[in-house]
């Protein structure tokens, strides 16, 4: 009897297999983290040196330009027409973070910025 009980629970799904119970659960995160890079664009190259890290490594980037404004106006207004095509084109976000310095941030399309 305890033979067909045993049978019955196993069939309508009542009694677990030991090999299921065994079993490991694994966890996988829908995103990756995420790294923050801060960084000082001093000329043009580092400029596009970012511009690029965000693309390929989809990592926001917090950028202080005030150097690159100093060192040649014409090179940041330069800066400025990338970072607006950059934003076109990829779909990528940047906001000014402080009114008295020129910081950005600049993220991947992946990552929206949240205007409170």
């Amino acid at each position: 009897m305890k033979d067909m009980l045993d049978i019955i629970k196993k069939n309508i799904g009542l009694e677990e297999d030991e090999e299921k119970e065994e079993q490991e659960t694994i966890i996988v995160p829908e995103h990756s983290f995420y790294e923050i890079i801060l960084m000082k664009a001093k000329n043009l190259d580092e400029f596009d040196f970012a511009l690029n890290k965000i693309v390929e490594e989809k990592n926001p980037i917090i950028m202080d330009m005030s150097l690159l404004e100093r060192e040649s106006l014409e090179d940041f207004k330069i800066a400025g027409e990338k970072l607006k095509a950059f934003r076109i084109n990829t779909g990528g976000e940047a906001i000014l973070l402080s009114k008295n310095g020129n910081i950005i941030i600049i993220t991947p399309p992946e990552i929206k910025l949240i205007r409170k």
